[in-house]
């Protein structure tokens, strides 16, 4: 599957309340979280997983967002959703280059996806670019507060470090109905294509056949 870049994931009024719990959560070392081969390039701060009270509030927003969110639900095809992690980076902070554990958690997901969405206006940092390193070379993110990408966990990818201001980001990784990228790559372009023929005849054969096939291809594959 290509990166997915999902803009206004987050609405104006969301992301206000977003502002106001990060400024009442506690942060504690985002090592705490990284695994064995990501300890040594991490460096960030994240909100305590133990945290009872802002966390589940935010993470709760995101959530929402998620479940109401077309693009991410047609693209992620979301069977499990890890719990929403929320970091920060300050000047001189980073997260070097590194390819996410395969699986996470307690019972574990396997990790098909994994998401940021940017929690900072670009023009109050500098630095922080998100990059991935994919099949078509390297890509630099670093779009609107409340955007998000989208792209597989077989990447290798970094945050660059910030030189200015402060970036603020949500993360989470995603176990999709169908694990393998290649075939929810096909069933993400078949949803778009029908959605360009439905606009145009909603009722017409060709419309009704692409349907067909996206909707027996999902079937086929949900059952491997």
């Amino acid at each position: 599957m290509s990166l997915i870049h999902i803009p206004q994931l987050l609405m104006p009024e969301e992301l206000r309340l977003i502002d106001e719990l990060f400024a009442q959560s506690q942060f504690v070392d985002g090592t705490k979280t990284a695994s064995l081969a990501a300890k040594s390039v991490k460096n960030n701060l994240q909100i305590d997983k133990n945290d009872t009270s802002t966390l589940p509030q935010l993470q709760s927003i995101i959530n929402n967002a998620l479940e109401s969110s077309p693009i991410f639900q047609i693209s992620a095809l979301p069977q499990k959703v890890y719990p929403i992690m929320f970091s920060k980076y300050l000047e001189g902070m980073t997260y070097g280059w590194h390819v996410d554990s395969p699986t996470m958690g307690n019972p574990a997901i396997r990790t098909d996806l994994a998401m940021t969405i940017f929690l900072s206006d670009p023009d109050t940092y500098e630095g922080g670019e998100l990059m991935i390193h994919g099949s078509q070379g390297t890509t630099s993110y670093k779009p609107n507060k409340g955007d998000a990408v989208l792209y597989p966990c077989m990447y290798l990818h970094c945050v660059n470090p910030i030189t200015r201001g402060e970036r603020r980001a949500a993360i989470t990784w995603v176990q999709s109905q169908v694990g393998n990228t290649d075939k929810r790559q096909i069933l993400f372009n078949l949803n778009q294509i029908h959605g360009l023929l439905f606009q145009k005849d909603p009722h017409s054969l060709e419309t009704n056949l692409l349907l067909q096939t996206h909707s027996n291809l999902l079937r086929m594959w949900l059952a491997e």
